[in-house]
């Protein structure tokens, strides 16, 4: 599915991004989406360093959060664990 910019805009309402253009001097910072202005493509963002500035839609990325894998120990319930276990 293509999204436009003003798609594009609306998801990353209220959500936390990375500068990611090198064209922009803000480059490699992140940031809160607060706001976007009337042409729709417009971001209003707070930067982590507390500046407010105002990017266009594609000079950003959504930080999308990396799912946390937690280690579990496998189990095949008591009767099973106790056949293994005797097997071993």
């Amino acid at each position: 599915m293509i999204m436009n910019e003003q798609e594009q805009a609306k998801i990353l309402l209220n959500n936390e991004i990375q500068v990611t253009d090198w064209r922009s001097q803000f480059v490699g910072q992140t940031g809160i989406v607060k706001g976007i202005m009337a042409d729709g493509r417009t971001l209003d963002i707070r930067l982590s360093n507390g500046c407010l500035v105002f990017l266009d839609v594609t000079l950003v990325r959504e930080i999308q959060e990396q799912p946390k894998l937690t280690k579990v120990e496998q189990s095949l319930g008591p009767i099973a664990n106790h056949m293994v276990q005797d097997g071993i």
